[in-house]
């Protein structure tokens, strides 16, 4: 049997880029395409709720094969921790930001990935790579 090395990571999907996906936006196609040609493509547990909030019944069998299709990544004690970093951090500085932002920054950072968004102000964390979701090349 031959052992072949895991797979990396290429970057993480904020919810908008995987709502996008399935509202059939054309420009995530070639986007999604151009980081899987990198590895694997990931989303937080919190986009599985995020994007299961909005969904139509109708929607949840193609919801359900887009979002298996990709790398899940739990929240665990280390992300949760440096998502309560994160939102202290801001807080001392006196900005806002909702958790399941923070929770989706502190999974990307914890993988040491960007993170793809079209949402980048929620993200203003100096450490996390922030990839704004247009294809890598017009």
């Amino acid at each position: 049997m031959e052992n072949n090395p895991p797979e990396v990571i290429s970057c993480m999907l904020d919810t908008d880029i995987a709502i996008d996906f399935l509202r059939r936006r054309q420009y995530v196609w070639k986007l999604i395409d151009q980081w899987v040609e990198r590895g694997l493509v990931a989303v937080s547990a919190i986009t599985h709720m995020e994007v299961y909030q909005g969904m139509r019944r109708k929607e949840e069998q193609v919801t359900n094969a887009f979002l298996e299709g990709l790398e899940s990544i739990p929240v665990n004690v280390a992300v949760a921790r440096k998502a309560g970093r994160l939102l202290a951090d801001l807080r001392s500085k006196g900005v806002t930001i909702g958790i399941p932002d923070a929770i989706i920054a502190a999974t990307a950072l914890e993988l040491d990935v960007p993170l793809l968004t079209n949402n980048v102000e929620h993200y203003p964390f100096k450490d996390l790579r922030v990839v704004r979701g247009v294809p890598l090349t017009q």
